[in-house]
């Protein structure tokens, strides 16, 4: 079967109209005229349980939604000084990490500096047209001795060093960020559906582990776009969104919303053209931050040190989020 072909089915299947509401698609003009700035309500489940919803509707002032195909750059990694002054040496000393933006006037500058100094790397390397946007930050305290802690998934915890704040290591008072960052595409983000799971979300993860401009650890995926397969798609509704989140809300899936994000997702298919070039699809999604039972089966292989109420908050791993396809209205992937 052809490139062309395959990429024809999959227009076509992307075009079926959304089974969650009987409205017709709009226009991205006509959508950012009627979503709300913030969904706020009270949703009553299936079992009698009561979800408050008060979460902000972020949508990219752009006039278009083009459907696209892309396909990988070459990734770029630079290592600056000694990698253990980074984030420490086995169990020996360790960087207290903060996920609590309210703390992170303690570095002295916000993240949002640190996108710069990315796309200056990029630059050098000869890319001008690629640009980044935040996608998260952790930030990095002094270093410190450690001590015994535990690191636990949902059904295990096993022993592991943690930093000791109480004991700073030889009065290193030095300070940082572990910065996430993804790439925008025709002005929309292209969401990470997760650092460790699956793998296809790293096609534009871009990291900056970052101390001063002689500690730092860069490494920045990016994509280019090969083909334009429709310059403006129509969406689905907001109502209708809202629609389908409800009804997963009273069945008892979805039980926390944090944000609604408009954005893009990588599909990959594995398109192979003639010169064996892989490509991918990009297809607008709204991105449900927050909780909902899918996402259990992947929680159950993410090992973390935070407590599960701040992982949901703060998402260092990028796992807490669901997508629905803006097109369609399905879970994407299907799940």
């Amino acid at each position: 079967m052809t490139r062309k072909w395959m990429m024809c089915i999959l227009f076509c299947f992307l075009l079926l109209p959304a089974l969650a509401s009987a409205q017709e698609n709009v226009s991205i003009s006509e959508l950012k005229a009627t979503a709300p700035a913030k969904w706020t309500c009270e949703i009553q489940t299936n079992e009698g349980e009561t979800v408050t919803i008060d979460a902000p509707v972020h949508i990219p002032d752009v006039d278009a939604v083009p459907l696209l195909m892309v396909s990988g750059a070459p990734f770029i990694y630079e290592l600056a000084g000694d990698e253990s002054f980074l984030i420490g040496k086995a169990d020996v000393r360790k960087r207290e990490e903060i996920l609590d933006p309210d703390r992170f006037s303690e570095i002295g500058y916000p993240p949002e500096d640190l996108l710069a100094f990315m796309q200056e790397m990029l630059s050098s390397h000869g890319v001008t047209d690629v640009e980044l946007v935040l996608y998260g930050a952790t930030a990095r305290g002094p270093m410190c001795y450690v001590k015994q802690g535990k690191v636990f998934n949902r059904k295990y915890s096993f022993p592991c060093s943690v930093a000791d704040t109480t004991k700073p290591w030889k009065n290193d008072t030095t300070r940082g960020y572990h910065i996430g960052a993804t790439q925008k595409v025709a002005g929309l983000p292209v969401f990470l559906s997760g650092t460790i799971y699956p793998i296809h979300s790293m096609h534009t993860y871009s990291h900056l582990l970052f101390i001063d401009k002689d500690h730092y650890s860069i490494g920045i995926h990016f994509v280019t776009v090969e083909e334009t397969l429709s310059p403006d798609e129509q969406l689905l509704p907001f109502g209708a969104l809202l629609e389908i989140l409800t009804e997963r809300i009273r069945n008892g899936n979805l039980q926390t919303v944090l944000e609604i994000n408009l954005g893009y997702y990588i599909l990959d298919q594995n398109l192979v053209n003639q010169t064996s070039e892989t490509i991918w699809q990009l297809i607008p999604v709204w991105q449900i931050r927050g909780y909902d039972k899918i996402l259990d089966q992947r929680l159950e292989g993410v090992l973390s040190t935070y407590s599960e109420e701040d992982r949901i908050k703060y998402d260092p791993e990028n796992v807490y989020s669901i997508y629905i396809n803006a097109l369609t209205g399905e879970l994407v992937p299907a799940g």
